[in-house]
């Protein structure tokens, strides 16, 4: 019993720093260099796992689908603090704004709010409140539909939450002075990969049907592979404000994925 505890604390100490850092829950952390540790990028999709299922309390109220869904991304949001969207502001401004690599990233560093960080958060929002109604009302109102709507707002959260892994994994990382980010960025080990796919292996087996896997997991390769190409021309590697876009990107790709497999 104590061999495998100790084996299986540096993975639950990477989870505590994952879920600190990337949400607002209280969690005690202690941050000193010389705990062993797992990677805490690597518990990403958990971490979206936790939000999902935190934020998905309206599906257990018979309201309507668009308030279910207006409350779930509300919660999700108070839950990462916007951190994610937060990141799709400053991307959006930085590499629609700029002119060259330099001038992109320093756009990024910029902390006031500019016409393409406003149009892309507002679109964003307001594209996973529609698709997520509009899925929400297709699912049928019963015990059944309510665990394949938890299914569903899972594999969102998650599948979401592995995209950036790739781009951080596939780039170099990139930025203009000292970043925060830098911290957290990691090339990850195998089973460290191992960790991140058990829950995006789960989730897509369970919302998605079987002719819709590889369809799905098509699209989401197609959407990595441009993302990929266009921060590589723009910047030449990835920062985290492009992170958090790749992740707010997946959730409307994931969702009208959904939408469309569902209806």
């Amino acid at each position: 019993m104590k061999h495998y505890k100790e084996l299986a604390q540096p993975h639950w100490q990477g989870f505590k720093r994952s879920l600190s850092t990337y949400t607002r829950l209280p969690i005690k952390v202690d941050w000193q260099q010389e705990v062993k540790h797992t990677s805490p990028v690597a518990f990403l999709p958990w971490v979206g796992l936790i939000v999902a299922l935190l934020s998905a309390w309206p599906l257990w109220f018979d309201w309507s689908t668009s308030l279910q869904a207006l409350l779930m991304l509300l919660t999700a949001v108070l839950l990462t603090g916007g951190f994610h969207e937060d990141g799709l502001m400053d991307a959006c401004d930085g590499l629609v704004g700029g002119w060259e690599p330099e001038q992109r990233l320093k756009i990024m560093k910029d902390s006031r709010i500019g016409s393409y960080a406003a149009l892309s958060v507002w679109f964003s929002l307001s594209l996973k409140w529609l698709l997520l109604s509009e899925l929400l009302s297709v699912i049928n109102h019963s015990f059944l539909g309510l665990i394949l709507a938890l299914c569903a707002w899972c594999a969102v959260h998650i599948i979401a939450r592995f995209t950036p892994l790739v781009i951080m994994n596939s780039l170099d990382y990139v930025s203009a002075g000292q970043s925060k980010a830098r911290s957290m960025v990691a090339q990850l080990s195998l089973i460290e990969w191992g960790v991140a796919l058990v829950p995006v292996a789960l989730m897509w087996l369970l919302a998605f049907d079987g002719s819709d896997l590889i369809n799905i997991l098509l699209i989401v390769t197609l959407y990595l592979a441009a993302l990929r190409f266009y921060l590589q021309k723009k910047i030449a590697g990835y920062n985290g404000d492009t992170l958090g876009a790749c992740e707010q990107f997946a959730e409307v790709l994931i969702l009208f994925c959904l939408f469309v497999s569902y209806t």
